[in-house]
Formats: structure tokens, C-alpha cells, sequence
């Protein structure tokens, strides 16, 4: 008899998943996200912790991503934020957490993270920010994004001197969409250009801005003033 062959049916059986290191400091949570992670055939788990001091040394495995609680019992996900931008600077962060206040997604944002997320996101937008994280996207909830748009109206002051522009007329109308939430296809289709003349804006602005993320971007152009979302 002929033997059976096994078949592969897409080139995504080719594709490595994606390296997920979970860091929540309430059990039942930490559970849920487990379950979501776990769930998800494109999604691999390889740690999970519920203290800063668990975290710090896995950042040793190299997570692809990692979703992060901010509030955690021994200090601030910040710090694990600092060192994942250190130690594994292509590593992304998914901010899962409870703050919502003005203070808490600015700094998050400013130290490096890629994405925040509320708490009371369901399964299916959890997983959408996590491979939209990966892609290098920036999923942000609607709340912590409305203190982003405010930042610069409430931040702003007289005495302050403009600040000295180093992006073209065209890479800051791109910052300005990514600012307000778009991704790269919706600013492309938005601004009339190929998705790879965007990718090149994008790389040309984390240069000249000398960041790594677009949430970096993000924050130094707002807080510099490079653009003020003042438009509707």
C-alpha cells in the first residue's frame, strides 16, 4: 500500500508564533488572559508572572510581546517596560490594565509601550491588539487615547518657544493620523500613498525623532509640540 502523506495546507503552518510572556498581579485575570493566549493558534505562552521581581528575569526568553498589568504589588510595569527597551528593544509591550488617568498613559506611553488597553476589552480585542502590537501597529482604548488628544491643549504654555521642525510637510500629516489612532493602511489610503511609501515616512520619523515605536513618536511630537491635534 502507498503510505499516507502528510500535507501542509498554507504557508502560516511555516509561520513562527508569536512569543507571548503574560504579567498580571491578580490571579483571576492573570488567568483569563492565559485562556485567551492559549486559545489562540498563532499565539505561543511561554511564561507568565505576577510580580515585577518574576518578570525582570524573563525578559531573558525574548517575548515577541509582552501584556502587562501596570499596577503590580512590587513596583511599576514601567520598570519592566524600561528593561524590556534595554535588554530586548524589539520586544513589544500590550498595556492591560485598569488606569485610565491622564498621568498613568502618558508616562506609560513615553517610557516605551506600544499599545494600552482598559481591562474591559473582550477576547476578540484583546487578540486583535496583540497581533496589531506585533505588526506594529498601536492599539490604544478609546478613553486613554482622548487624554493624548487633550495633552497638548491642557500642556501648552506661553513662554514656550517652537519648537524647531525636522519632519517634511508630509511625514508629520502621517504623525498626525497615527496620533489620532489610525494605522498604517488607514493613513496610507487616507494620505493617497503605497502602504510601502508610508512604511519608508515611518522609518524616516522614528530617525529623525530618534525613538523606536510609534507611541515614542507619538508622545515626543506632542509634548515638542511638532503637531497639536488641534484639528478636528
Amino acid at each position: 500500500m502507498r503510505p499516507e502523506m502528510t500535507r501542509l495546507n498554507t504557508d502560516q503552518d511555516f509561520a513562527p508564533a508569536i512569543r507571548a510572556l503574560v504579567v498580571e498581579d491578580d490571579c483571576v485575570l492573570r488567568a483569563h488572559l492565559v485562556k485567551i493566549i492559549r486559545a489562540a493558534p498563532d499565539i505561543h505562552l511561554i511564561a507568565e508572572a505576577g510580580t515585577l521581581r518574576e518578570a525582570l528575569p524573563l525578559v531573558e526568553l525574548l517575548p515577541d510581546i509582552v501584556l502587562l498589568d501596570l499596577g503590580l504589588p512590587d513596583g511599576s510595569g514601567i520598570e519592566l517596560i524600561q528593561a524590556l527597551r534595554s535588554t530586548v528593544p524589539s520586544s513589544k509591550v500590550l498595556v492591560v490594565t485598569v488606569f485610565e488617568d491622564r498621568a498613568s498613559v502618558l508616562a506609560t506611553l513615553k517610557a516605551g509601550a506600544d499599545g494600552y488597553l482598559l481591562k474591559d476589552n473582550n477576547t476578540d480585542e484583546i487578540l486583535t491588539a496583540v497581533r496589531a502590537t506585533v505588526a506594529g501597529e498601536t492599539p490604544i482604548s478609546a478613553r486613554a487615547a482622548g487624554h493624548l488628544l487633550s495633552f497638548i491643549r491642557q500642556d501648552s504654555a506661553p513662554h514656550q518657544s517652537e519648537p524647531q521642525t525636522v519632519l517634511s510637510p508630509r511625514e508629520l500629516e502621517l504623525l498626525e493620523h497615527l496620533a489620532r489612532g489610525a494605522s498604517r493602511k488607514e493613513a496610507a489610503r487616507e494620505m493617497k500613498l503605497s502602504p510601502f511609501t508610508v512604511a519608508e515616512y515611518v522609518q524616516n520619523i522614528y530617525r529623525k525623532l530618534s525613538v523606536r515605536s510609534r507611541s515614542e513618536a507619538v508622545y515626543q511630537a506632542l509634548s515638542t509640540r511638532l503637531i497639536t491635534l488641534d484639528r478636528e
